[in-house]
C-alpha cells in the first residue's frame, strides 16, 4: 500500500476505535477545517503536510511518533512504485 493509503487506514481505524463517527467530529477534535479531514481521507491529498498530521494526531489523543507507531507504517508494508 502508498503511504497515503497507510495514513488513511489509519485514521479509519482511529475514528472506529476512538467512536469518531465522521469527519465533521474528528475535525472538531483536530481544530482543522473537515474539507481538510475530508481531502485526506479521500485521498486528494496525496501527503498531509506535518502541521495537518500534527493535529489529525492531536485529535486523537497523540503524539505524531504515536500515530505513526503502527505496523501499517512499517517499511517493508509501504509500497510507493
Amino acid at each position: 500500500m502508498t503511504l497515503s493509503q497507510a495514513i488513511i487506514k489509519r485514521i479509519n481505524n482511529l475514528m472506529i476505535e476512538k467512536h469518531i463517527e465522521n469527519p465533521y467530529q474528528l475535525a472538531l477534535k483536530c481544530g482543522l477545517d473537515e474539507s481538510v479531514i475530508r481531502s485526506v481521507l479521500s485521498g486528494r491529498t496525496l501527503y498531509p503536510s506535518t502541521h495537518t498530521m500534527f493535529f489529525i494526531a492531536y485529535g486523537f489523543g497523540m503524539t505524531l511518533s504515536e500515530f505513526y507507531d503502527d505496523d501499517l507504517f512499517k517499511i517493508e508494508n509501504i509500497d510507493e512504485n
